[in-house]
């Protein structure tokens, strides 16, 4: 059984809940493209994870000081809107794990990195917005992952102790604000696998979504 009573599950959204990830790593890639540049696939999974300004950094540490990022974000916003045209589906098992959390009667947090409009359009369209009790987005705190901000402000508007809530992330920014924030935390990778230290640390480590209720009973380590 988990150490602890869960009195709410807190989900992260890109990569966990939505398959976003494979979408915003193309639409990078066709971006950098249009500006004569390229990547390796280590470098865009690098980024994985990781709050705007933090990618400016590493894009401007990879492709020079006076790189122009912002005319790199204005073409990545094409093709990410492109790609993204006929909707991001939800990853396999979420519905499932959302109506399980939902089932049991505990509270459900969203945690997310990204921005609220963002989040509004893109679980608006998935129709599960109305499972959550609580939404914080960057807009909401002054730092983001891999700082535990979100999920401590998650945690405080549920009226709970962070001990008492279950962190759901699929990357290693996402699992370090969790663990920092004191929850316990499932990872559930989408591209990145996890280190030895994040096994050790997290509850648990799923091959997906369907695999959450069995953290419940005690099924998965």
């Amino acid at each position: 059984m988990t150490p602890r009573p869960i009195a709410a599950v807190v989900f992260d959204m890109d990569g966990t809940l939505i398959d976003s990830e494979s979408i915003y790593r193309l639409a990078l890639l066709r971006a950098l493209a249009d500006m004569g540049q390229a990547a390796d696939e280590a470098f865009v999974h690098g980024l994985n994870g990781l709050p705007g300004p933090a990618v400016r950094t590493h894009i401007r540490a990879r492709f020079g000081a006076d790189f122009p990022v912002e005319a790199l974000h204005r073409h990545y916003e094409v093709h990410r809107q492109a790609l993204a045209m006929d909707g991001i589906p939800l990853k396999p098992g979420a519905a499932e794990a959302l109506r399980f959390v939902a089932g049991h009667g505990l509270k459900l947090a969203l945690a997310t990195s990204s921005q609220r409009q963002t989040v509004l359009a893109l679980l608006g369209q998935l129709d599960v917005l109305a499972h959550f009790d609580v939404l914080v987005t960057r807009e909401d705190v002054a730092r983001t992952k891999p700082y535990p901000d979100v999920f401590l402000v998650a945690a405080a508007r549920l009226g709970l102790a962070p001990e008492d809530c279950l962190a759901v992330e699929d990357s290693a920014p996402g699992v370090q604000a969790a663990l920092a924030a004191g929850m316990m935390t499932v990872m559930v990778p989408d591209v990145v696998p996890p280190t030895e230290d994040m096994r050790g640390r997290c509850l648990a480590v799923c091959a997906s979504l369907h695999e959450l209720p069995g953290v419940f009973a005690g099924k998965q380590g």
